[in-house]
């Protein structure tokens, strides 16, 4: 990511769930390298104590002061809301979605960032064919077991990708890169063309 970063010089980058911050730090390194920028990130409250946490992270690697970390109680969507209300006019070029990865909120959020994203910007939508069921630390939770199954075992990012940004007129430039050494481990890029 910190070469697709440095070739776009992307300057103003919205990251959707960042849980220990790692993905924060290769961003902001990027940002560093180019020379500044800012980073706006979003992720659930309840990532905040994880050890290490995001703060933690990006301190010891002097990267704090291109980030601006939000903690919501519930999901990003609301931060967006916020975002959108504040000022609705497109400032992102870079936005990369590891969040959610359901229907409900990566497909909302998917309409939030074209809000926000200035044409030519780009998403990479990571986890593109992750599954409830194909995840071990969520398949046993209570909640994951009281839904249908076929949203258990679907890979709600790519029905996201596929039927929403794939089938957007403003997009193009669609292309996928999987992770060898990971298994279910994939991104989706898709290009704001205006």
């Amino acid at each position: 990511m910190t070469d697709f970063i440095l070739e776009n010089k992307f300057k103003n980058i919205l990251e959707l769930g960042f849980y220990h911050g790692v993905s924060t730090c290769y961003i902001a390194g990027a940002i560093d390298e180019l020379g500044g920028g800012k980073v706006t990130t979003i992720d659930l409250e309840t990532v905040r104590t994880k050890d290490p946490n995001i703060e933690t992270l990006l301190t010891d690697l002097g990267l704090r002061e291109y980030v601006d970390i939000y903690f919501e109680p519930k999901s990003y969507i609301w931060r967006l809301m916020k975002m959108i209300e504040a000022d609705p006019s497109p400032r992102f070029d870079f936005c990369y979605i590891d969040g959610g990865h359901n229907w409900y909120d990566t497909g909302y959020a998917f309409f939030l960032i074209d809000k926000l994203l200035l044409p030519g910007g780009w998403i990479i939508f990571d986890d593109l064919d992750w599954a409830y069921d194909n995840y071990p630390a969520m398949k046993n939770l209570e909640f994951v077991k009281r839904l249908p199954e076929e949203e258990r075992i679907t890979p709600q990012v790519r029905k996201v990708y596929e039927l929403l940004v794939k089938q957007h007129p403003n997009y193009g430039e669609f292309m996928e890169k999987q992770w060898e050494s990971l298994e279910n481990q994939n991104w989706a890029y898709a290009k704001k063309l205006s």
